[in-house]
């Protein structure tokens, strides 16, 4: 049996955020750990609860979340193992989002005060956390840009981003060359096409900024218009056209 220091160790190391600590500094970190397991569909904290620590998630998977004035929620991000979330709480009072997990997952959970007081002693630490909290922003604003775009368009960013996570990168032919999809690379032609949703469509209409309704509605026009053929249960996407996909997404 892993014994449980063993097992907190290896997942802080395994965690982009703490990569370049040494085994010392490691140590010091662990033991500020918390492990907590919580089933699906789990609430970890809500939008306003005092904030007391920061988290990071070792297994399953986490969505932030923000709730509207209308009663609908927004999702912020979908967070994955070897992530962090909640790093705000080191300097704030209460929780700007709430935070929901979206399958069994293993949280280690990180009191605000004892790490500050870790970060003062560790600078490397602090610069970690810095980097991670300026890709969070840049992440949020890129949300808020993607919600003035058309629902399609963003539908579209998000299938070529998945295509970029799931699939092998593949020549586009004669002339042209590989590139991620997300960044508005070359159409793929040849190779694998089909990828698989990591959410339910009523999570993916909230991801997106709308509602289960429109987001249907946007999936058959690209059916229709020969962009995708969608599975029965609609968890396997075929993109039928790159080309137009990236079109799509360029509204």
């Amino acid at each position: 049996m892993t014994d449980p220091a063993d097992r907190t160790l290896a997942d802080l190391r395994a965690a982009a955020i703490f990569s370049h600590l040494d085994e010392e500094q490691l140590q010091r970190l662990a033991a500020l750990a918390r492990a907590q397991r919580f089933p699906t569909e789990s609430t970890v904290f809500l939008q306003g609860d005092p904030a007391g620590a920061f988290f990071l998630l070792a297994e399953g998977h986490v969505k932030v979340f923000k709730l509207l004035r209308d009663g609908r929620t927004a999702t912020v991000r979908h967070v994955d193992p070897g992530q962090t979330f909640a790093e705000a709480a080191l300097f704030h009072e209460i929780y700007p989002s709430s935070t929901e997990t979206m399958s069994e997952s293993l949280l280690y959970r990180f009191d605000s005060q004892a790490t500050l007081d870790l970060l003062l002693a560790e600078p490397q630490l602090a610069v970690n956390l810095l980097a991670a909290m300026a890709h969070l922003l840049g992440l949020l604003n890129r949300r808020v840009e993607e919600l003035l775009l058309p629902v399609p368009a963003r539908l579209a960013r998000y299938l070529l981003a998945r295509a970029d996570e799931q699939l092998q990168p593949v020549g586009v032919g004669p002339g042209g060359t590989g590139g991620p999809a997300a960044e508005g690379g070359p159409a793929r032609v040849d190779g694998p096409r089909v990828i698989k949703l990591p959410t339910s469509k009523r999570e993916l209409a909230a991801r997106l900024g709308t509602v289960p309704e429109t987001l249907s509605r946007t999936f058959d026009k690209l059916k229709r218009a020969g962009v995708i053929h969608m599975s029965g249960d609609h968890e396997l996407i075929e993109i039928l056209s790159f080309e137009k996909l990236h079109r799509l997404a360029q509204d």
